[in-house]
């Protein structure tokens, strides 16, 4: 996706979000909810002026981070050799946030719908569209399977990520399909730790068999 497509879609994003909160703004409770439970009940409530400037702000901040990572990335680890898997990844993150944004909202004005739920699902939908995309993301210091045997070896950060995007996207649909088959969020949660945590061991591993432990050539042991 190019980076002016990527920009108009968050911005029409955001802005129709913030129309939809100020459109809600007078018939939402004062004070408002803001957190909801593993079981989708409200159990944290903040003034309505503050929840609903949190719920409009978390997509604006979110983009600002994807602006400002290609600004700092030092040399060696800079991002413009995959911008536009960077753009894809902006744009499903801040359309991500907008929308769970929007059913927190609802859920303030009454809807019954179950916000734990909602999330799971739309986490699960955000990790499997991020798995279609991990294998093309570079080595950087933001984004990624960031491991120091990763960081060490362009091969083994090509490898790791290959592997990170399947399990992405298989852990991405356990919990979109769990949230809503499965009653039970722990299990779900369980599952999704440990196929994210296979790529992490998974580096470990690549890197011992490609690179090895060795001392570095030219460094003399004492």
């Amino acid at each position: 996706m190019s980076t002016r497509v990527a920009n108009i879609i968050c911005i029409l994003s955001i802005l129709a979000l913030a129309a939809y909160i100020a459109w809600s703004y007078a018939a939402l409770p004062d004070p408002m909810p803001t957190h909801w439970n593993a079981a989708g009940q409200a159990d944290d409530y903040t003034p309505k002026a503050v929840g609903a400037a949190i719920f409009a702000a978390v997509p604006l901040f979110t983009l600002l981070i994807f602006k400002i990572i290609p600004a700092i990335s030092p040399h060696g680890f800079r991002t413009e050799s995959f911008t536009g898997v960077l753009n894809n990844l902006m744009t499903a993150s801040v359309v991500f946030s907008c929308v769970i944004s929007v059913a927190a909202v609802r859920a303030a004005l009454g809807a019954e719908h179950n916000m734990a739920t909602i999330v799971m699902v739309a986490v699960g939908v955000l990790f499997m569209f991020i798995g279609n995309f991990l294998g093309k993301v570079r080595k950087n210091f933001f984004l990624g399977i960031r491991t120091p045997w990763t960081l060490a070896s362009d091969e083994v950060w090509a490898k790791t990520h290959r592997l990170a995007g399947w399990c992405f996207v298989i852990a991405g649909a356990i919990m979109a399909i769990g949230a809503v088959a499965v009653p039970r969020m722990e299990w779900i949660i369980a599952t999704v730790v440990a196929v994210a945590l296979a790529p992490v061991v998974y580096s470990y591993f690549a890197y011992r068999r490609i690179e090895g432990f060795g001392p570095d050539p030219g460094v003399d042991g004492e």
